[in-house]
């Protein structure tokens, strides 16, 4: 007896014959690999430029830093009180603010202990997020763009104790208005 392998008789119809590949097929799939990672290689590369192209930056007129608003994009001008690594409070006659310059800070010298600066960026929770620092003799540092605002969570805002439903300190009704 031989050791003869074979398929039963309807195995054979149910499987699809096999077709030679084609140069033609081939060169079609060879194509399309080549085209499909060039324009995937094109995206990267933009996307790498586009990083290290300058960003356009809009300069603010300084305002006093007693008057800085939360969540909004200003300018401060002062001398440097104090300097923590890549922080540093800079002070001006009206008050202090602490100016973070954030990771790229980290790497390097940013400014000195008593030092005119001008700083712009994204005054945030009593933080300012620097974007640029000015130097008194036109050195301009930047630090890329001030993050975007945080959400605020937690309760709304209120005006005072009737907001949240106590009496006020008089002892009065809690919903009356004030005399």
């Amino acid at each position: 007896m031989t050791d003869q392998t074979t398929l039963p008789p309807d195995t054979h119809a149910s499987m699809p014959p096999r077709r030679p590949r084609s140069r033609y097929a081939i060169g079609t799939g060879v194509l399309v690999a080549v085209l499909g990672l060039g324009a995937f290689g094109g995206i990267a590369g933009a996307r790498l430029m586009h990083r290290w192209e300058p960003h356009p930056v809009m300069l603010l007129q300084p305002s006093a830093i007693g008057q800085l608003k939360p969540d909004t994009t200003a300018a401060v001008k002062g001398s440097v009180a104090e300097v923590f690594g890549s922080k540093f409070i800079v002070q001006d006659d009206s008050g202090r603010a602490l100016v973070d310059t954030g990771p790229q800070g980290d790497r390097g010298h940013v400014v000195d202990m008593g030092e005119a600066v001008t700083v712009q960026g994204r005054f945030d929770r009593g933080v300012m997020h620097a974007q640029l620092v000015v130097h008194a003799d036109g050195k301009a540092q930047g630090f890329g763009p001030p993050n975007p605002p945080h959400p605020r969570h937690g309760p709304p805002p209120h005006d005072g104790p009737a907001d949240r439903g106590l009496p006020p300190p008089n002892g009065g009704p809690a919903n009356a208005p004030p005399q």
